[in-house]
Order: structure tokens, then sequence, then C-alpha cells
């Protein structure tokens, strides 16, 4: 067998094993933060968090789906047609708005990436949805979300 034949079955095995790695990581990230970006259809879908370019839910806006979290919204814009679509969504939310199935969700949008920093809460306390017509700690300073069942102990973040 030649030199270049065993080179080719070494990267073929690399490569599988690489596969293998970037699955079960996958995997991982799946079941851990199960929030996914919906782009710009909330429609029928709760729990759901639209955040918006321009404040009174005005202009371009996405919208993320399910429980869980989002790190860090790098990488995301704003997808609808309107003022500021294909904008980052990363530190140009001015508002927002959270429909729910129940009466005791919540979405959470934070200042810093991981969840940290100051925090807004949209909490569908009573209802089946929050409106932040301008978000009062994170206003085009936004960095991550989570969505939850319940919500974050009274006076953690400012809640709407």
């Amino acid at each position: 067998m030649t030199t270049e034949g065993g080179n080719m079955r070494i990267f073929t095995k690399a490569a599988a094993v690489g596969a293998t790695a970037a699955l079960i990581s996958l995997a991982a990230t799946s079941q851990a933060g199960a929030t996914t970006y919906s782009g710009a259809s909330c429609e029928n879908v709760v729990p759901c968090l639209s955040l918006y370019y321009n404040s009174n839910q005005q202009g371009s806006h996405s919208d993320f789906r399910g429980y869980g979290e989002i790190d860090n919204l790098a990488g995301y814009t704003f997808a609808s047609r309107s003022a500021g679509q294909g904008q980052p969504v990363k530190n140009n939310a001015a508002s927002a708005y959270f429909r729910s199935k129940t009466t005791d969700e919540s979405a959470i949008i934070y200042f810093n990436s991981n969840q940290g920093g100051a925090c807004d809460e949209l909490w569908a306390q009573g209802g089946r949805y929050s409106i932040a017509n301008r978000l009062h700690h994170t206003y085009n300073n936004n960095a991550s979300i989570r969505i939850i069942d319940g919500s974050l102990a009274a006076g953690v973040c400012y809640q709407f």
C-alpha cells in the first residue's frame, strides 16, 4: 500500500471523528437551549419573543420561540420588512412583545452575553402577553435572552 493511500485513510477517519464530535456538540447545544430563531414569524407559536428595531413595536422585528436561551445575539438580524431590516439584533432592540401560552411564562432580555448584567423581563402575569414599548435596562443594549416557564424573583430585572 502506498503512503498516499494510508494518508487518505487517516484523513477519512479524522473527518469521521470530527463529524461525529460536531453532531454530539450540536445535540448537546439543542438540549441545553431550545429557544430557536424563527425570523419574523411568531404566528400561532407560544411562547415567542419578538424583538423590534424601534420603540412601540415598530420597525423590523425578529422572533425567538420556545423555552431556553440564546447566549449571544450576534449573528441574528431583524428579519421582517420595515425600518432596520437586516440590521443586527444584538444591541439594536428598542422594544419587545412576548406571547405566552400560560399566565406564568416570561422572556428575559439581558444587557450582556450569557444572560448577564442588567435585564428586562416580560412576564405574562395574569394574561397571555406582555409588552415593552421601550425597553428599560436593555434599550439598544441587548446581548442575550432567556425564555422560561415562570418568572425571575421580583426585583432582579425590570418587569413589564
